[in-house]
């Protein structure tokens, strides 16, 4: 696509980069419509946006946030997670095909890998015995880190049930069914309190929900771990949003903010159940 091949070769500022390649997903909305049938031109993209974010300065930064536009950030988000589902899902036909045998072939698995140690190091529980882990998707990775990291069993829920049966064939065939248990979970309201950790995926939601829930049912001890962004991070995912009423139910202990260069794109919210 020539429109492609223009945005590639930008060399002018980092907005309008950005505001070029929100043209193009408005233009082309079949890339997130059907993202497996357009991937190989929605990955070119979503590289291209990941490295002009990675590589931004504090002034791109701050220019950024002057001329920042709300309907542009809401295309780019739903670019993202359609390419992130359409990459699992791409992963899952390999691994069905032959193509690829372990799950460290994901093309993402580093950074969960990385994700997940930042996250577990937070922890302050010592006697961990079951984790849950919500918005599992069709690649169970950080289900499959949190279990390597914490050495206990590890639920995964998700709403969707076609991804809970793609992901159920892929822990089954990386023989990991004894450790790691994934449920399909349509309905908001679920008992928590058998889960000494709980960490939200960013693209899970209503956070505000899904922590109510977690609120009202979860053991005192537990510590749940939300998933948000920082920076320019914002551009790829919706932060997740620290209203008064989160304030009322959880204290933040412990953050591990993911900004500035570097491939990380993921921050993390350690939180507390606050006093009743």
């Amino acid at each position: 696509m020539n429109g492609l091949n223009n945005i590639l070769q930008c060399t002018e500022g980092f907005h309008v980069g950005i505001n070029k390649a929100t043209q193009f997903l408005r233009s082309n909305t079949n890339l997130t419509e059907d993202p497996e049938l357009n991937f190989d031109v929605l990955n070119r993209l979503v590289n291209h946006l990941e490295h002009k974010i990675f590589q931004a300065t504090e002034v791109d930064e701050s220019n950024y946030y002057k001329n920042i536009d709300l309907v542009e950030k809401k295309l780019i988000h739903n670019a993202y997670c359609a390419w992130e589902t359409a990459l699992e899902n791409q992963f899952v036909t390999d691994l069905n095909s032959g193509k690829a045998f372990c799950y460290q072939q994901y093309i993402l698995n580093k950074r969960f890998e990385r994700l997940l140690c930042r996250e577990t190091s937070m922890l302050k529980g010592k006697n961990i015995k079951k984790a849950l882990f919500i918005g599992s998707g069709p690649v169970p990775i950080s289900a499959i880190w949190l279990n390597h990291y914490l050495q206990v069993p590890v639920d995964g829920i998700d709403i969707c049930s076609k991804s809970i049966d793609f992901s159920t064939k892929l822990i089954n065939q990386l023989d990991l069914s004894d450790q790691i248990n994934l449920m399909h979970q349509p309905n908001g309201n679920y008992d928590v309190s058998e889960y000494d950790v709980i960490i939200i995926a960013l693209l899970a939601k209503p956070k505000s929900l899904i922590l109510d829930n977690i609120y009202k049912t979860m053991n005192e001890n537990c510590e749940i771990i939300c998933r948000t962004s920082f920076g320019l991070r914002h551009i790829l995912y919706e932060a997740t949003s620290v209203s008064l009423d989160l304030h009322d139910k959880f204290s933040i202990d412990d953050t591990r903010v993911v900004i500035g260069k570097g491939e990380d794109t993921i921050s993390s919210l350690l939180l507390g159940k606050t006093d009743d």
